[in-house]
């Protein structure tokens, strides 16, 4: 099974998880629910436990409060690069800009093989 095949099956499993801790169920009557043995359900969730968060692309963004909300978008990118944007720019701007930029991020933080 390749590197997306598990990974998909870790995300349904995941949300599995997820949709049964959200059930009034018992694990035992969840998973006869869903055609999944208990022992299954068990060791996907020791296993997700285990793992390590997904990294992202992203970064936590701090809003302005609406005093400073007039300086304007600042984005710094990995490298030092910052793109800074006015605080009227139209959107399509922004979002024009985030494209422009985001390949060359995507591009060097990812792994090559």
């Amino acid at each position: 099974m390749g590197r997306a095949a598990n990974e998909e099956l870790a995300l349904s499993w995941e949300r599995r998880i997820s949709k049964q801790r959200g059930s009034r169920l018992s694990i035992a009557e969840f998973c006869s629910q869903e055609g999944v043995s208990p022992a299954s359900f068990y060791a996907w969730r020791r296993r997700l436990r285990g793992m390590k968060p997904r990294s992202s692309l992203f970064v936590p963004v701090e809003l302005p409060t609406p005093a400073s909300a007039a300086v304007g978008v600042r984005i710094e990118l990995p490298g030092g690069a910052v793109l800074s944007l006015p605080a009227d720019a139209p959107l399509e701007l922004v979002t024009a800009a985030i494209h422009a930029v985001l390949p060359s991020v995507v591009h060097e933080e990812r792994p090559t093989c």
